[in-house]
């Protein structure tokens, strides 16, 4: 008889403790949730997680907290993400650079399996953009002066994936990149309309409202938009490969399943809701939703390709 109570008194226990372990995941989220963007203020990293992050919060029913904490190319925030509790409350806004390009080309304290993806929210074609009356109005003219050493580029930081990529571009291209480094691609538009820099590589969130307010054209794109009709292509000009920046939410390696789960649920409403919609259309974000195992393969696949791209540099 003892034993018999021994073990309902045990079973009761398991069974409470279980109870209350399903309830505290099943009330996530029950405390404010925590973004980081690993870059400053008004780039396009920025601007387009503010927009799922407004739309979540209502969503979800708790505050989404977007903190920017920017420095060396993304890695400061996104170590931090890395090194932050997996307990769902504290999130990235991850993208090729931090996630899959600075890995692999510079020493991190993090890799990508340093993360769960949650999920892709949308895709961003990269240009090249000069001031509207800059004197290059192809990119042949542009690629020619580059040639005579007579160009210089903004980026968002050296270790960033717009240095990166436009140094792809350039080698492709054959010509030499002479960088001015900044801190976002905001930054680096502000420097080209302003006539500090003649170019930058950038994103539509970034360098659309220049384009739009007449202060600054583009050159050539990685796809065409129909904001930007006529402008050419990457592949046009022969040029191999996607360039293109995306934003993707994820959190610190382990994070439970229940909680991957409601995030990728809420984000799935949220990317059908006409307003994020238009936010994200009028900010020149391509919304390309995806979550899941086809999603975290192919990004794998993209950080061997720049892991083989890196080794080849050394």
């Amino acid at each position: 008889m003892k034993n018999m109570k021994k073990m309902l008194t045990g079973m009761a226990a398991w069974l409470a403790v279980t109870v209350s372990a399903g309830a505290a995941l099943a009330e996530y989220p029950e405390k404010p949730i925590t973004i980081i963007v690993p870059y400053g203020a008004g780039g396009d990293s920025d601007l387009t997680t503010r927009v799922w992050a407004d739309a979540m919060e209502k969503r979800l029913g708790v505050p989404v907290v977007v903190i920017n904490k920017a420095g060396g190319g993304g890695v400061v925030g996104t170590a931090f993400v890395a090194a932050a509790k997996n307990d769902g409350y504290t999130l990235i806004n991850a993208g090729l650079g931090n996630m899959l390009v600075t890995p692999n080309f510079s020493e991190t304290p993090y890799s990508f399996d340093s993360f769960t993806p949650i999920v892709k929210m949308t895709a961003v074609p990269l240009a090249v953009v000069v001031k509207n009356d800059s004197p290059y109005n192809t990119f042949d003219e542009f690629v020619a002066a580059a040639k005579a050493d007579r160009v210089t580029q903004g980026s968002w930081g050296a270790a960033s994936s717009g240095t990166t990529l436009a140094t792809i571009i350039a080698d492709q291209a054959g010509y030499e990149v002479k960088f001015v480094h900044g801190n976002t691609t905001a930054e680096s538009m502000v420097s080209v309309v302003g006539g500090h820099i003649d170019s930058a590589v950038s994103f539509p969130p970034a360098f659309g409202p220049h384009v739009k307010a007449g202060a600054a054209k583009v050159l050539v794109i990685n796809q065409t938009m129909d904001d930007y009709p006529g402008v050419p292509t990457f592949a046009d000009y022969g040029i191999k490969g996607s360039f293109e920046g995306w934003s993707g939410v994820f959190a610190p390696a382990g994070v439970p399943d229940e909680v991957v789960d409601t995030l990728v649920a809420a984000t799935a409403e949220v990317m059908k809701d006409p307003a994020v919609l238009e936010a994200y259309a009028n900010m020149g974000a391509l919304v390309d939703y995806r979550e899941g195992a086809e999603w975290i393969a192919s990004m794998r696949e993209t950080s061997d390709v720049m892991k083989e791209a890196a080794a080849k540099k050394k």
